[in-house]
Formats: C-alpha cells, sequence, structure tokens
C-alpha cells in the first residue's frame, strides 16, 4: 500500500487495564503494514510495549522507552524520522502528560464499557480537554454485537459518555481471546488475514484516526 505523506502523532489514555497497550501495538502493527514508518514512545511505567518489542521475533516498526517529561522534546525527532508515532502514556498524569496532550495531534482514551472505567474515562476526557485537545473514546473489551447490533452494555456506555459531553467512537473492539495470544506470541493483529474480525476491528480505529488526521 502506497504511503501517506501525513504524519500522524497518536497519544493514547486510559486507566491501567483499558488496553492502552494493546492497542498501541496494533495499531502500531497496522501502521507499519501501510509502509509507514512508525514508533511507539512507551512512556508507561511498565514498559510493556517495550518488553513486547524485546519478545518479538519480526518487529515491523520501533519502540522506545522514555519517560513522560521527555515525551514532548521527542516529538520534534520523531516526526522528523518517523510517519506514525504513538505514544503509550502512563495510566494516570504525570508531569508532562499536559505537554504531550497540546503535542499530540490526535488523542484516544480507551474505556472498557463499565460503569467505574467510563467514570475514570471522563477524568481523562476533561484533563484532554484543559489541554485543548478534543479526544476520542473508543471502548476496548466489549461485549460482542448481536445481529449486528450494538449490546445494551454498549449502548448505555456510549450514552453516559455523550451525556457528559464526550465524543465516542461509533465502533468497538470487541473483547477476543486472540488479542493477548498474539502479543504472547510477539505478534500483531497486521500479522492476522485482512478479513479477520480482530484485524477488522483495529483496522477501523486505524481508518478513524487518519480521517481525524487529514
Amino acid at each position: 500500500m502506497t504511503k501517506t505523506a501525513a504524519s500522524i502523532v497518536l497519544a493514547l489514555w486510559g486507566k491501567g487495564g483499558a488496553g492502552k497497550t494493546s492497542t498501541a501495538i496494533a495499531l502500531a502493527g497496522l501502521a507499519a503494514a501501510e509502509g509507514r514508518r512508525t514508533v511507539v514512545l512507551d512512556a508507561d511505567p511498565q514498559r510493556s510495549a517495550s518488553e513486547f518489542h524485546t519478545m518479538s521475533r519480526n518487529p515491523t516498526f520501533n519502540v522506545h522507552s522514555t519517560e513522560v517529561g521527555a515525551v514532548a522534546t521527542l516529538l520534534g525527532r520523531a516526526k522528523l524520522r518517523y510517519d506514525a508515532v504513538i505514544i503509550d502514556n502512563p495510566p494516570a498524569p504525570y508531569r508532562g502528560s499536559h505537554a504531550i496532550a497540546q503535542a499530540a495531534g490526535i488523542s484516544i482514551v480507551c474505556a472498557r464499557p463499565f460503569r467505574f472505567d467510563l467514570t475514570l474515562a471522563l477524568e481523562w476526557v476533561d484533563f484532554l480537554k484543559h489541554a485543548h485537545a478534543k479526544p476520542l473514546v473508543a471502548l476496548i473489551a466489549a461485549p460482542p454485537l448481536r445481529h449486528g447490533m450494538a449490546p445494551p452494555t454498549i449502548r448505555l456506555a456510549r450514552e453516559r459518555l455523550k451525556a457528559a459531553g464526550a465524543t465516542p467512537w461509533r465502533h468497538q473492539i470487541t473483547h477476543r481471546l486472540i488479542y493477548p495470544e498474539l502479543i504472547f506470541r510477539g505478534m500483531t493483529v497486521a500479522d492476522l488475514p485482512i478479513d479477520a474480525p480482530a484485524r477488522s476491528d483495529y483496522a477501523r480505529l486505524w481508518s478513524a484516526i487518519c480521517e481525524r488526521n487529514n
């Protein structure tokens, strides 16, 4: 596929266990599959993205471990070297998080579609709005669709997000056992067939990110 000229700087936010790192890895794999030079800036102290990159047999993208306070400075150099820069942020604001929010072109808040998760997701939305960012909330680990329709849990989650002034992504990342299995094997969704549902979920999210970047 032909590489797109427009560079993407994507920041991922959310509580611990919301799927930030899994999403960073999946999207980085898809970006690289398009021919984009891609890097994940691993600012999460757990360094899970860095661990994945170390054990991956044939990584198609780079991962750079860094501290939150250094990310905004790193972005200038990263944008010169890479077509897609994905920032895996910690599960809570740090000194430097505000600067990341301002410097990133796109912010995605990852959230599971459950009450406590949504409460914390909305706190992230407020934080990002104060940084003059316009985040999109992606529902991760969601119950499967029923006859092509979103289940009640998802409908209620989207209603709560909209009522609080947040912008929910119109699709979802369905809970699938293959995601942790891929990571365990050092693989990404980009290693799956194009029509695989697990790949399609993240491909839709990547398309939405590319559209917002234009």
